[in-house]
């Protein structure tokens, strides 16, 4: 066995060893809150500190995540103890909410780990002025003055500016688009409404670094698109999409606009397949005609989904960086550099850790408030046991 499998074999070790042990900790801390109940509010009140422990734990380990060990290996053998103390051995199989806990604590191990904890460390790393080094601890801690540098940059409210732009313009478009593809399959014949779903997956299939170097070919001067305009006597010179500012805009959203509105599609196919057929039956009879039943039932039929929807695609336009790396790298200049490929730049291209995490952190930012109010639209339409 090489060194490369020997320390991914080491890691799943020890990531199983973990969710193994801190499932056995928390099963354990369940049950003994169920007999502290029986026993007394100082029990309770015991329980409920051990449990805090694990939270302390968690919180140590994203700054110093040695010293994660003590708190947490406390916090484990108390639930241990309270657990036995309290129960005794009166039950060794497994609940089904235990049972669950089994199948759902590996995923959430894994999403604290290499999801939440970065996001603190670049959190963490945005209060220092890291350059070329990521050893926040041995550097010089300056609060907000990366937040300071960030919001006073002429460049990067240009990239923001560009960025809502580019959000808006290409969601409203891959709005209208995907809807009116999405209502092109139910107009056509039972048999074809398949195929023409399958082909309207095709360019949301295809990953967004392969779309951008379709789309650099397609806009390329010597043999894109461009070139054919001239071949056909349209233009008199190739237009360069890719160096004119303007252009390169434009480049971006349709580009953009082509891929995404495929997933618009794919949403708006299930809001119209859950409207009632009688509906549009009744209205026929009533003499309604089409356009009349697009504006006075399918449009408000589709409202939840269409908001669901716009959020949701809002949120990943906010954060688009492959496609615009793919296809201008940002440029010409900072034309088209959104907030998350200047982030990208300041923190892989000039190692300027504190001032890039910064970046990122007002990425984070914009997108949870968009995923926060995209929560709060779909809450009404969530049915949890017991609500």
């Amino acid at each position: 066995m090489n060194g490369t499998a020997a320390s991914v074999l080491r890691i799943l070790v020890f990531y199983v060893l973990v969710v193994a042990l801190l499932f056995v900790g928390i099963v354990m801390l369940a049950r003994a809150r169920e007999y502290a109940r029986r026993r007394g509010r100082v029990w309770v009140a015991l329980v409920y500190l051990v449990g805090a422990l694990y939270v302390v734990a968690a919180g140590i380990f994203v700054v110093r995540p040695g010293l994660a060990i003590v708190p947490a290996v406390v916090a484990l053998a108390g639930s241990v103890a309270l657990g036995l103390g309290l129960g005794g051995f009166k039950r060794f199989g497994l609940l089904e909410p235990e049972l669950a806990l089994l199948f759902v604590l590996p995923a959430v191990v894994g999403i604290f780990l290499f999801y939440y904890y970065q996001i603190a460390q670049t959190v963490i790393y945005s209060f220092h002025d890291l350059d070329h080094t990521t050893k926040w601890t041995a550097d010089t801690f300056i609060g907000l003055q990366n937040y300071v540098t960030v919001f006073s940059s002429k460049n990067f409210l240009s990239a923001l500016s560009w960025t809502l732009i580019f959000t808006v313009v290409a969601v409203f478009l891959e709005l209208w688009i995907g809807l009116g593809m999405a209502m092109a399959t139910f107009w056509v014949a039972r048999n074809t409404s398949g195929i023409l779903r399958s082909l309207i997956i095709i360019p949301w299939a295809i990953p967004p670094i392969i779309s951008a170097a379709i789309w650099k070919w397609f806009y390329n001067a010597d043999v894109g698109f461009g070139r054919l305009l001239v071949q056909w006597g349209l233009l008199d010179t190739v237009p360069l999409f890719l160096v004119d500012p303007l252009l390169a805009r434009f480049a971006v959203i349709l580009a953009d606009v082509w891929k995404m509105s495929a997933m618009i599609a794919i949403l708006m196919i299930g809001g119209l397949a859950v409207i009632p057929q009688e509906i549009y039956d009744a209205a026929k009879v009533d003499g309604a005609r089409g356009l009349y039943r697009f504006r006075r039932l399918t449009l408000p039929l589709l409202a939840p989904t269409i908001a669901v929807a716009v959020l949701f695609r809002a949120m990943d336009a906010i954060r688009t960086f492959d496609l615009i790396y793919g296809l201008t790298k940002g440029g010409p200049g900072i034309t088209t550099e959104t907030l998350s490929s200047f982030a990208y730049k300041y923190y892989f291209s000039r190692a300027q850790f504190g001032l890039g995490s910064a970046y990122g952190v007002v990425v984070f930012v914009l997108v949870l408030a968009l995923g926060v109010l995209y929560v709060s639209r779909i809450r009404r339409n969530l049915r949890f046991k017991g609500a």
